[in-house]
């Protein structure tokens, strides 16, 4: 059976999914993937400095996609959900089926060879 989607559920993937559409909070959620880790580790993973990465992950912890934990001195964060990154995996995986198809079909496709164009007479 086919699932639909309410007018809410639509804005709430929405909400969601902008929180990933930062090249930083993508490679930040990419570095959490591999398990717990310090602003101070995520930092050094993603690239970026101390103070970027935790104003990012702020952003990201407020729109549920992250947890942050105290342990001791440090806080740890951790994604929220492991079936985000299962979720991630899935999208990704049918990017790269379109990428295969898109580049077979283009091989298949006869090429269309351009006639030289005259030169204009002198």
């Amino acid at each position: 059976m086919k699932q639909t989607m309410s007018d809410a559920s639509c804005e709430m993937l929405g909400d969601f999914f902008a929180t990933f559409a930062h090249t930083t909070r993508m490679r930040i959620f990419c570095a959490l993937q591999r398990g717990p880790k310090t602003v101070t580790e995520i930092a050094a993973e993603a690239g970026v400095t101390i103070t970027n990465a935790s104003q990012h992950l702020r952003l990201m912890r407020d729109r549920g996609a992250v947890i942050a934990e105290k342990h001791a001195q440090s806080v740890h964060y951790h994604i929220a959900d492991r079936r985000f990154v299962e979720a991630a995996i899935q999208i990704r995986e049918a990017l790269f089926e379109r990428l295969r198809h898109e580049a077979e079909q283009a091989a298949v496709r006869p090429s269309r060879r351009r006639l030289p164009v005259a030169s204009p007479p002198a």
